[in-house]
């Protein structure tokens, strides 16, 4: 049974974590649940948990120095973390970035993306579960399956028997190369290894997607894998195909793997056709400025006011400056997920169903795509939907939105009126709302409401003899104090001075 541990400074957070999943079921024993990183580190010193479930921002030691604390413990035990905080500043996603953590959610948690991430901790902890049962079977059965782990620098000591044949192959042979193939599915990886079982590689299945040729360096690396490209392209199979740099022994293949992982980079941002060679490929150095923000708002504001050529326009800038400034690829994607899950935000606010479209664009990332070129296409065929589904809910009420948030602002505007309220019953997130009415009158909503109040309460003061609380109570104004700063931001005169000069011109009019 693997062990977990939870961590947070807030008691409630951590029954809620708790809570999240059937813990006992899924084959976990709760080792421990601390409110400080401090505390954390001595549990884990004592348990060696699988999964630790931590927050960021805690007293004593937060959330990133326990993560960092815990990875100097042992070269191997590498316990997996999800982040789960409260504050969506990337600067603290960098840092996790760079601790290797790739679980980072924001609380509160979705089902959707929590249902997500502990299948992918399942699925990585059952790996790793595999990995130690690899090292029980028998030589004959183990040599080949060992490659995984070592092409993934996971695996640092080899059993004396599979020690002794790496030793052998590697006389053998006059070094190795690793051939990465990425963007098949189940059928086409099948038709991969059958393809290859004749040819002189020892095949690696590493993860969904993703398969790697292990190819002695006497043989011809790239002409192999250019057939391999060319096979699957003439079946209409989109693949990427990356080489690593040469490596003298089998125990060093996480090196030619990790170079043709560098190298598959150059397919996300130039959308390679063919293959890509580490040796021959330039090194990128990417960014992780977060200044595109402004440019992603903008972008989401044309699609919620359903400005399709503006969207599309804005779509176009904001993966040209992920082009131009070699933003990190694992960070473009965070963005794009953020598009994704701040539209969604507008469709549930809106009573729109929106539940189907998330796992649609998560199965985007997971399998793919490889190229910027096709994350844009995946976005825009997302945003697509996300503004089609808007406008068949806005289409469903009558006339046009703001026409008719205006009439209803004029006939209830001394009953307490929020942006929000208005939102919810004209089906408009209240952000976009607020910025498309002072587009279109050049004013926003509450000082709109403000205005029709006080030019109500002028006519009162000059037409009737009732006190000033009592217009001010009747034009919608709780406190009398608020109702008095108001008219007198617009009147630049109080209330009473206003009726007086009122009363002085009527009755000049009178004399005259």
């Amino acid at each position: 049974m693997c062990k977990v541990l939870f961590v947070d400074d807030e008691p409630i957070a951590l029954e809620g974590i708790r809570m999240l999943a059937d813990w006992e079921g899924l084959g976990f024993e709760v080792c421990g649940m601390c409110s400080d990183g401090e505390e954390a580190l001595k549990v884990i010193m004592e348990c060696r948990p699988s999964l630790v479930i931590t927050d960021i921002r805690m007293s004593v030691m937060d959330g990133l120095e326990l993560i960092r604390q815990v990875q100097l413990l042992s070269e191997t035990y590498k316990p997996i973390f999800i982040i789960m905080s409260g504050y969506s500043d990337f600067k603290y996603a960098q840092s996790a970035l760079r601790y290797g953590v790739r679980h980072y959610l924001l609380k509160p948690v979705m089902d959707e993306e929590w249902e997500s991430t502990l299948g992918d901790v399942m699925e990585e902890l059952t790996s790793r579960q595999q990995v130690l049962h690899q090292q029980e079977m028998t030589i004959s059965q183990l040599l080949p399956m060992m490659i995984a782990p070592i092409l993934r620098g996971e695996l640092e000591e080899l059993d004396e028997c599979v020690s002794k044949r790496i030793g052998e192959l590697d006389q053998e042979a006059e070094g190795w190369k690793c051939i990465l193939i990425e963007g098949l599915n189940e059928e086409e990886l099948a038709s991969c290894s059958s393809y290859l079982s004749a040819i002189k590689t020892m095949f690696v299945d590493l993860m969904p997607g993703q398969v790697c040729l292990v190819v002695d360096c006497a043989e011809d690396v790239r002409g192999l894998a250019g057939k391999v490209y060319d096979r699957f392209r003439q079946q209409d199979v989109a693949i990427y195909v990356s080489i690593g740099p040469p490596v003298r022994s089998l125990r060093e293949l996480h090196v030619s793997y990790s170079g043709a992982v560098e190298a598959s980079v150059h397919h996300f941002f130039y959308d390679h056709e063919g293959l890509v060679d580490y040796e021959n490929a330039d090194r990128l150095e990417f960014s992780y400025n977060l200044g595109i923000m402004a440019k992603l708002e903008e972008l989401l504001g044309a699609a919620e006011r359903l400005q399709e050529q503006e969207a599309a326009g804005y779509l176009k800038q904001v993966f040209a400056l992920f082009q131009n400034n070699k933003i990190a690829p694992e960070m473009v994607r965070m963005l794009c997920v953020h598009v994704v899950l701040k539209s969604m935000d507008v469709l549930r606010e809106l009573e729109v169903v929106s539940m189907d479209m998330w796992p649609l664009f998560r199965n985007e990332l997971q399998n793919g795509p490889k190229s910027l070129t096709t994350l844009e296409q995946s976005v825009w065929s997302y945003l697509t939907e996300y503004m089609r589904r808007l406008r068949e809910r806005r289409e469903s009420s009558s006339g046009h939105p703001l026409f008719g948030i205006e009439r209803y602002i004029q006939e209830n505007y001394k009953s307490p009126l929020t942006i929000k309220e208005i939102g919810k019953r004209f089906y408009m997130n209240p952000v976009y709302l607020g910025h498309a009415f002072v587009k279109k009158y050049g004013v926003g909503i509450i000082e709109y409401i403000h205005d029709l109040r006080i030019n109500e309460a002028k006519k009162l003061l000059t037409e009737s003899a009732a006190t000033i609380r009592s217009i001010a109570e009747g034009v919608g104004y709780v406190h009398y104090h608020h109702f008095l700063r108001e008219f007198e931001k617009r009147v630049v005169e109080k209330p009473l001075d206003y009726r007086g000069a009122a009363y002085d011109v009527r009755k000049k009019g009178k004399e005259c």
